[in-house]
């Protein structure tokens, strides 16, 4: 067979240059799991399916991918504050730089794809309008099914900057999430004693936070995995007549401007934290902020929890003493994040209260929950290992 026939190459995946715009074909045999992609791919799914992204940067014969530690790094630049001569210190797994130069950073970006409501998340949109034909509504759209991942890298220009690099170690959670995570709990000390001392004068704008691999000699790989995308165009259509959104909804407003100025205050504070809490990458930040949309809700100043235990047996309509021990044991974990001792969550743990903040704050705003919400909150407090 000739070896530049387009047989023995996938005419399914391409590879730009991002300098050139040229496209290369890739080998047949170099195309790993899209048979298996694509035969596993469920159209007409109620949420789409997100995919993820593995790639690296910054890896030479000297520092091979796999080759350094679990690390972290962020870089921000000082406003017009210059530490002269530069200053690098390395510090056991961490190396504190007080640089002027160039910084070099990048990540993986999707063509035309926006940003989900968790970092690293993304969602490639599919467009269309909405038609009128005689008295008739018609949604005419355009599938989007392609993917266009560019790994982008670029060097800033020649400034003043704060770099930490953070060997993390090894992690029961090596995910992306779980690397940032990790990196942000272990530097955060010594960014408070930077701020507090030199104001944000020193730790100015964010320049880069990344994961990836430090070498011995502090060499930096940039690992571009962890995010991931979804594709709109793989969802159901969901046709909702306008009536059928306002119908419900209005009561639902009305009922709030109708509450008194307290009750709307927990409402907003509770709603701040539970929008916290959906954006969190760092599972132990999501759980206590899930936990604090019940504190907001229905503790008020009060640190005893009954009123809590007693208002989820009343939405379960059991008694009180069967809920006592599961909603103890949540506020245990929570009692040991906020003071120090307890570090890790598991994403069971993160579950099980997300279940419960959203089950009162169902009950707040909507007056109720549905059938599948109940049972939902049944298994998130009597269900799983935990309740064994």
């Amino acid at each position: 067979m000739d070896a530049n026939s387009s047989a023995e190459f996938d005419p399914r995946v391409q590879i730009v240059d991002a300098a050139t715009g040229s496209a290369r074909p890739v080998e047949a045999d170099k195309v790993q799991g899209l048979d298996e992609f694509i035969h596993a791919w469920e159209p007409q799914v109620d949420t789409p399916s997100p995919l993820s992204f593995e790639g690296w940067q910054m890896t030479d014969d000297d520092h091979p991918k796999g080759g350094g530690k679990p690390a972290y790094r962020l870089v921000h630049k000082t406003i017009r504050t210059v530490v002269a001569p530069s200053l690098s210190v390395d510090m056991d797994t961490l190396r504190l730089t007080f640089g002027n130069g160039a910084v070099t950073l990048g990540e993986p970006i999707f063509e035309g794809a926006l940003s989900s409501r968790r970092p690293g998340h993304f969602l490639l949109p599919e467009w269309g309008s909405i038609e009128h034909e005689g008295g008739f509504f018609r949604y005419q759209f355009k599938p989007n099914v392609g993917i266009h991942v560019r790994a982008h890298q670029t060097d800033t220009p020649v400034g003043n900057y704060v770099e930490i690099l953070y060997a993390i170690g090894e992690s029961s959670d090596s995910s992306y999430e779980g690397m940032v995570a990790a990196g942000r709990a272990g530097v955060a000390p010594l960014l408070v004693m930077l701020d507090l001392m030199f104001g944000e004068r020193m730790l100015g704008p964010l320049i880069t936070e990344e994961v990836g691999e430090v070498f011995e000699d502090w060499h930096w790989n940039r690992m571009l995995g962890g995010r991931t995308v979804a594709l709109e165009s793989q969802a159901r259509p969901n046709l909702l007549p306008a009536q059928e959104v306002w119908g419900p909804f209005e009561p639902k407003i009305s009922a709030y401007l109708e509450l008194d100025d307290a009750s709307r205050q927990r409402l907003k504070i509770a709603g701040q934290w539970y929008w916290i809490a959906e954006s969190q990458a760092d599972r132990v930040m999501g759980f206590i902020s899930y936990w604090l949309v019940l504190e907001s809700l229905e503790l008020g100043e009060n640190a005893n929890i009954a009123p809590l235990r007693r208002r989820l047996a009343a939405i379960l309509d059991v008694d009180e003493h069967l809920v006592k021990e599961p909603v103890g044991r949540l506020n245990g974990i929570r009692s040991g994040l906020v003071h120090g001792s307890v570090r890790s969550v598991d994403e069971m743990q993160l579950g099980r209260v997300r279940t419960l903040a959203t089950a009162v704050l169902r009950h707040h705003t909507l007056g109720g929950l549905a059938a599948t919400d109940i049972e939902q909150l049944r298994d998130a407090l009597f269900q799983g290992p935990d309740h064994s």
